[in-house]
């Protein structure tokens, strides 16, 4: 094989060789985020409170092997996992990239993990038991940059403010034959209005202590659990109540750079989330009509449900966690279910 491509190019999507005849997706990629992972710098910028371009070269090193190319989605694997041509794919070029060899390939500790349903105690997401596969959500739009972002970076900065990803609504209208839950958390004129996945996702992976090391970067185990907090993304206003998902960032995650992060506790370390792990019936739904039992915590009482609560930010020793601060807006407070809107729903 080596002897055969001696002197090819390994990648040829990166000069251009897509340009000529796919001139106006070759221009939106080569600003996407899928291409750039602008978010990820984005949140560098501001948690450090700095320019990202100083960072760019150890960001490469340790955090950047994930983008990809024309070629990677079309062609191959992507280079981050190992390269090569798919099973059974020969030299074709695929119009949409293979679920398994090429979106979950990347996308496989969180995205397949619970798309599959691989959590223990977890189910497939329903999408995927009925043939669902990613590009029947995710369009070419979407994946290759739609052009829509107002930022004045000129791209976008998170994949929530991209105005061509899928939303449940788009199946799912509220037009649908409504029932007495969704009349009370999600449709209409509701005083809290929670997002799909609070009743319909299963647990999912949350991680804490990722840190960049010489190469690569070391993460701690994850976790798996469901927790509601409130939404503070403010490009999904529409949800009151949202699932978070912790990530991985720490205090001290980029030390190895000489980076501090003076802006840690302005931005939540559990963020909103949107889980690949649907189900109809969920340990949210399946209550016998007794919610608080699942949901609805009493005020003054021991946390029990599913809410994020102010003890989720504090150690086994009741000492505050390094991101206590960060989340006190995310967490569900007394006050939040004191009112009518919490009340258990009859």
């Amino acid at each position: 094989m080596e002897d055969i491509h001696l002197g090819m190019e390994r990648d040829p999507s990166v000069t251009g060789a897509c340009d000529d005849c796919h001139g106006e997706i070759a221009e939106a990629n080569a600003n996407s985020l899928h291409t750039n992972l602008w978010g990820e710098k984005h949140m560098i910028e501001r948690r450090g409170q700095c320019d990202f371009a100083p960072y760019e070269d150890s960001y490469n090193v340790n955090c950047g092997s994930c983008h990809t190319t024309c070629g990677q989605c079309h062609v191959s694997r992507p280079n981050s996992v190992g390269g090569g041509l798919i099973r059974n794919g020969g030299h074709k070029f695929r119009k949409s990239p293979h679920m398994s060899e090429q979106c979950t390939a990347c996308h496989g500790s969180r995205i397949a993990f619970d798309y599959n349903g691989e959590g223990e105690g977890n189910a497939p997401d329903v999408h995927r038991t009925t043939g669902h596969l990613c590009e029947d959500c995710h369009t070419g739009d979407e994946m290759h940059g739609d052009g829509q972002s107002h930022n004045l970076s000129g791209h976008y900065e998170h994949r929530y403010e991209v105005v061509s990803m899928p939303r449940c609504e788009d199946c799912h209208a509220e037009s649908d034959p409504p029932n007495e839950f969704h009349e009370a958390h999600s449709v209409g004129d509701v005083d809290v209005r929670l997002q799909c996945q609070v009743c319909h996702s299963q647990p999912y992976k949350n991680c804490t202590g990722c840190h960049v090391e010489d190469t690569g970067f070391s993460i701690e185990p994850s976790s798996l659990s469901l927790k509601i907090g409130h939404n503070t993304l403010p490009d999904r206003s529409e949800y009151d109540y949202v699932v978070v998902r912790h990530i991985p960032i720490d205090q001290d995650t980029y030390a190895n750079w000489g980076l501090a992060l003076p802006g840690y506790d302005d931005y939540p370390t559990w963020a909103y989330s949107s889980p690949h792990n649907i189900q109809l019936w969920t340990a949210q739904t399946t209550t016998e009509n007794e919610c608080e039992s699942a949901c609805h915590d009493e005020p003054g009482a021991d946390p029990k449900g599913f809410y994020l609560r102010e003890v989720d930010l504090l150690d086994e020793l009741g000492n505050p966690l390094p991101d206590r601060e960060a989340n006190l807006r995310v967490v569900i407070t007394d006050d939040d279910l004191s009112t009518e809107a919490h009340r258990p729903h009859q």
